[in-house]
Order: C-alpha cells, then sequence, then structure tokens
C-alpha cells in the first residue's frame, strides 16, 4: 500500500514538474518577444541596461525549463521504482 501511494505521488509531482517546466518555457518566449520590442526604441543607457537583465532571465528561465522537464520526465518513467536521485 506504501508503495503504491508513493507512486501515486512521484507522477503528481512528475506531471507538476513538466508544467512548471512549460510554464519557464513560455516565460523565456514571452521575455524575447519582450525584448524585441525593446529594441525598436531608441538607444539609451537604460534600454542597454535591460538588454542585459532580460538576457539574464532568460538563460535562467531556460535552465530552470530543462532541469524541471527531465526531473518531471524521470519521475513518470519510472514510477515508485526511483530511489530519490531525481531529486
Amino acid at each position: 500500500m506504501q508503495e503504491h501511494q508513493t507512486g501515486v505521488w512521484r507522477k503528481l509531482l512528475g506531471g507538476l514538474c513538466l508544467l512548471g517546466s512549460l510554464c519557464c518555457l513560455l516565460a523565456a518566449l514571452a521575455t524575447v518577444i519582450n525584448l524585441g520590442f525593446i529594441f525598436m526604441r531608441p538607444d539609451s543607457i537604460s534600454v542597454a541596461n535591460t538588454f542585459v537583465g532580460q538576457f539574464v532571465v532568460i538563460v535562467a528561465a531556460l535552465v530552470l525549463s530543462r532541469w524541471l522537464f527531465r526531473t518531471g520526465r524521470q519521475l513518470l518513467s519510472s514510477g515508485g521504482n526511483m530511489g530519490g536521485d531525481a531529486l
């Protein structure tokens, strides 16, 4: 009984990780679109600072998205047979 509940929780956590991965990916895509709009503005120091800041946000969102995707996929594929190496 305990093993079955652990498998259910791992699948639920895996699904939530995949959903979080999708949210991070969409946030990175929205940031890229926003960066395109900012690129059309006249040059100033604030625009240059925004480029740097949004580039960092894009990279961080993509890294987090990849990590959540791999963890979620591993949790879903293993079911209840994983020892905890994904977390």
